[in-house]
């Protein structure tokens, strides 16, 4: 992309692929300044963005990020007729992108309005495990960086292929020098721990949340240390119900969430997207369970990995339970 397209829409399920052709778009801007909206609750201020000239720049540029027109949100089907004449309306210098860390239907109003004034649309479909690796094998050529012998499964395997925490693992390799042995590598991406239990919530979350008790069952019997493992998930799920105060309060995009708990983007979409699956209600009882096996097993009453893999069943189950009662109702 090498100008600012008039009119641009960039949405998919990989976080990571849509925030760098942001950047990218953001950086064509040139030393203009860009208005930055995110998750809008009113619109106006977007309408007026879209249909006002500049007063004291040749051009504006305008990026409006989780639209919840765009992302499907409960709030998103207010606004839409406004919205789309005020894209009419769009005045020629100013330049929008919509950011959207998730698919937009095929059907949203929105996207047929930006369609049909000439629009571009950039969609990031989600990642095969064979598109994973060939990413992380054109992000190593491109940055001229080598790894050892296994170290892209390495990689892989930590990661659980997440693009964002990929790319910030190939910056610490980078920083090294760019050429780590095995065991240099190892000790960079320490902490797999907590990356695997984020896979495991992820799992959980997902259709199937047996997958997420069986990965967990996996990890304690690799033999890592049970209390460091319970503060990693208790560590999470305090995460995610900080991340359910935020959306009562309505910030509902990834960058205001990242912003407000200080943590990387590709952190604060996974949690948002795991909020969706997983209530306060139950994250809440999920602490206080914690709490008891972390008791239980400081006073030597309870054998650590039968119980934390009870836990998982647990948790499991009451997913499980809950979807089909969502289902059925």
């Amino acid at each position: 992309m090498t100008d600012t397209a008039g009119l641009l829409l960039v949405h998919g399920d990989e976080p990571h692929l849509v925030d760098a052709t942001v950047q990218r778009w953001r950086a064509a801007a040139g030393d203009g300044d860009v208005e930055v909206i995110d998750a809008p609750v009113r619109l106006e201020p977007l309408i007026a963005s879209l249909v006002d000239m500049p007063l004291f720049a040749a051009q504006r540029h305008v990026l409006v990020r989780d639209l919840p027109q765009l992302s499907g949100a409960r709030r998103g089907s207010s606004g839409v007729d406004e919205l789309t004449r005020a894209l009419a309306m769009r005045a020629p210098s100013t330049h929008v992108c919509f950011a959207v860390r998730a698919t937009v239907a095929p059907g949203n109003p929105v996207l047929a309005a930006i369609q049909e004034h000439g629009g571009r649309v950039v969609h990031h479909e989600k990642m095969r495990t064979p598109d994973r690796r060939r990413w992380l094998e054109g992000e190593l050529s491109g940055r001229g960086l080598r790894l050892p012998a296994g170290g892209a499964e390495l990689l892989l395997r930590c990661t659980a292929g997440d693009l964002g925490a990929m790319g910030g693992e190939l910056d610490k390799i980078e920083a090294l020098g760019g050429s780590p042995t095995i065991a240099q590598l190892e000790q960079l991406v320490a902490g797999t721990e907590q990356l695997e239990l984020y896979r495991v919530l992820d799992l959980l979350a997902g259709p199937q949340p047996a997958q997420g008790a069986a990965l967990l069952a996996d990890v304690v019997a690799e033999g890592r240390s049970t209390q460091y493992l319970l503060s990693i998930l208790a560590g999470q799920i305090r995460d995610l119900l900080m991340a359910h105060a935020l959306l009562l309060r309505g910030q509902r995009g990834a960058a205001a969430v990242a912003a407000s708990m200080r943590v990387p983007a590709w952190r604060a979409e996974r949690v948002l997207r795991t909020a969706n699956a997983i209530p306060a209600t139950l994250a809440m009882a999920w602490m206080r369970q914690l709490q008891r096996i972390d008791a239980g097993l400081k006073a030597g009453e309870v054998d650590d990995a039968a119980a934390l893999q009870r836990w998982g069943l647990a948790a499991a189950q009451a997913l499980s339970a809950r979807k089909e009662r969502r289902r059925t109702a």
